[in-house]
């Protein structure tokens, strides 16, 4: 028994409670434990039923009053309404109707016969007539998993849309939500509802206060912008006013179908490397995925394209292109990785903010690797962060200069080895303008980054530029899939050569320039090339003659072997006036030309004070062989003296 029935009660009860019918009921029967009176009950008087009772003391039948108490919960009795009976049984007496002010009472009543009295216990009992939320406007529903507009795809998929109803603090258990949807942005009070929906006390624990709309009652009320609604109604029937109303666009017309596989283009090696990322396929910026065309598309429409899980920016539909393209970021085509791997590649069609399903899905292989450290520019070829190479002349040895002493030589190259060198790995040495590598190196078991690696640069490649202040200088390292570039060293090859010097001319070949049997002297003796005084020639500096000799009759088609080279350190008079060069190795040099052959000559100057310089050519015609088809030599002299 309650302390405040005890306290309140002038003597203990022993009656059985009061019943009042009009308490609302669960579907099981239970009432409700508050006692809660329906809302329309309150515009009448409450009928109570007053149980059967035997009286305790007299059997003859006298007045039986019985005194109906209505009081709020825990306060004493107080009398609101009596009526007499000539005999006992069950009883209907009522609560005044303007005794029904909100709260919750204790019910009870007192039978007085003869001036003996007995009360009941007391019964709970709740009038409410104040809405929930407190009779004030509700918030706005919140439309669950559709981001967007309601579309025709996401009906056909889904058959409904689920929506919240914003807690609100006396929420309770058997409240409903009644719902409404309109195409009415001020909708009238004469407005019909959908449907509602009641709350559990599991719902209201958990604060999920869900409805849902079906996609009849939406297709019922056609396309375009329509507004969401709903009251709250309260177990006892007490509705609150209309919430705000949440707009929606209901978008009908078909949407997006049939979404072909993307496609990406792919490099020669029909993968995406660091060429592609820098400079594209097909003529395409970077790396791009290409969506075609699909059914039902609209200008409203946003691609969601997902590279390996990622997110490229949306973008927008041009319903008048065949194929959409979207570049792919460097950051994103690395976000996992730079490989070796697959990438997996689909997309979404977003309209109105709603998104299909994912495209059938596209699988492309990358590789990003390089050889050597990588930089923040990737995937940009040129990387800083190499070291340079550096060039030496073969003879002066100066950093990064050739100087005339080196004419004719190969130059030699050093670089520091990369970061993390793997076997296999090359350095490709690239010389001036030059296209194609004058050199490279392929990493070896064991070698360690900051090795020194040598270069040889041949001088055919030297040769091709020998005055240029600034030659660049650069190498590329290769692991068979992804280059980087060095940067630039700049050479200053200053091999300034004195050019068209006076030929060497054959003093005995006469008028025609020919040496024959009748050669004085003849040629099993020597045969003398002159070189004239040049304002270029100074005392010490070294002449060098080149002899070539060859089968044609004016320096053409060398034969192999028949060549030789002769120096001569000058004198003063030398340089002024000249001097001869003996040839005397007959047998090597001369007899291997024996019908209408020639020497093809030039020589080189190498001055003492590190210049350099070239004459032109010139030849003379050898011919050891007669009319009569004999052939001179040292034994067989066929000119008479």
């Amino acid at each position: 028994m309650p302390m405040t029935q005890k306290l309140a009660d002038p003597v203990d009860p022993v009656l059985e409670k009061p019943g009042v019918p009009v308490i609302l009921k669960d579907e099981n029967g239970n009432e409700s434990p508050d006692g809660l009176l329906p809302r329309n009950a309150l515009n009448d008087d409450v009928k109570v039923i007053v149980p059967n009772w035997k009286p305790a003391y007299f059997d003859a039948p006298i007045p039986y009053i019985i005194i109906i108490s209505w009081v709020f919960e825990g306060g004493p009795f107080t009398e609101v309404y009596r009526e007499a009976f000539d005999e006992p049984g069950e009883k209907v007496l009522k609560v005044p109707q303007d005794k029904l002010d909100p709260g919750t009472y204790d019910l009870s009543y007192q039978l007085d016969y003869g001036g003996n009295k007995e009360y009941s216990f007391r019964k709970r009992v709740t009038v409410d007539r104040v809405p929930p939320n407190d009779n004030q406007q509700p918030t706005a529903l919140i439309m669950l998993n559709v981001p967007g507009d309601i579309t025709d795809d996401y009906l056909i998929r889904f058959g409904e849309v689920r929506f919240q109803v914003p807690f609100y603090p006396d929420a309770r258990a058997r409240d409903r939500a009644i719902y409404f949807l309109t195409e009415k942005e001020n909708p009238p009070d004469s407005e019909q509802e959908i449907r509602e929906q009641a709350f559990s006390q599991q719902d209201i624990d958990q604060k999920q206060l869900i409805i849902t709309i079906y996609e009849a009652d939406i297709r019922a009320k056609g396309h375009g912008p329509r507004y969401f609604y709903y009251k709250l109604r309260d177990w006892a029937g007490n509705i609150g006013p209309r919430s705000t109303t949440l707009p929606v666009f209901v978008d009908l017309k078909p949407g997006p179908g049939k979404l072909n596989p993307p496609r990406v283009p792919l490099s020669a090696r029909r993968l995406i490397d660091r060429e592609h990322a820098r400079e594209g396929a097909s003529n395409q910026q970077a790396v791009t995925v290409e969506i075609d065309n699909y059914d039902n598309p609209d200008a409203s429409d946003k691609l969601l394209i997902q590279w390996n899980g990622h997110d490229l920016a949306p973008l927008d539909v041009d319903p008048s292109k065949p194929v959409q393209i979207a570049a792919v970021t460097w950051s994103t085509l690395t976000a996992d990785g730079l490989g070796p791997m697959d990438a997996r590649i689909d997309y979404r069609v977003s309209r109105g903010g709603t998104p299909t399903p994912p495209s059938p899905e596209t699988t492309v292989p990358f590789n990003f690797t390089v050889a050597g450290q990588d930089h923040l520019d990737a995937p940009a070829l040129l990387n800083t962060r190499l070291a340079k190479v550096e060039i030496y002349g073969a003879v002066s040895k100066q950093l990064n200069k050739l100087l005339p002493d080196d004419y004719e030589l190969n130059a030699d190259g050093y670089l520091a080895l990369h970061d993390n060198p793997l076997p296999g790995e090359k350095v490709f040495l690239f010389w001036g303008a030059i296209s194609a590598p004058v050199a490279e190196y392929e990493v070896k078991p064991g070698d360690t980054a900051g090795k020194k690696i040598p270069f040889s640069i041949p001088w055919e490649f030297i040769d091709q530029d020998k005055e240029n202040p600034a030659l660049p200088v650069h190498y590329l390292t290769d692991n068979g899939v992804n280059q980087q570039l060095a940067p630039t060293t700049r050479v200053d090859v200053a091999i300034v050569i004195i050019r068209n010097m006076p030929e060497p001319t054959f003093p005995d070949g006469g008028r025609e320039g020919l040496l024959d049997c009748c050669a004085n002297p003849r040629l099993w003796v020597h045969v003398k090339v002159h070189i004239e005084g040049n304002d270029a020639f100074d005392e010490n500096d070294i002449v060098e003659l080149r002899w070539q000799g060859c089968q044609g009759p004016n320096g053409t088609s060398p034969i192999s072997g028949v060549a030789d080279s002769f120096e001569t350190k000058l004198t003063l008079d030398q340089a002024r006036n000249g001097f001869d060069v003996l040839v005397t190795d007959y047998q090597r040099l001369i007899e291997p030309m024996v019908n209408n052959g020639s020497a093809l000559c030039q020589y080189f100057l190498r001055k003492s004070n590190g210049g350099r310089g070239v004459s032109k050519f010139d030849f003379v015609i050898i011919n050891r062989t007669m009319p009569s088809g004999a052939v001179c030599g040292p034994d067989v002299d066929l000119c008479s003296k």
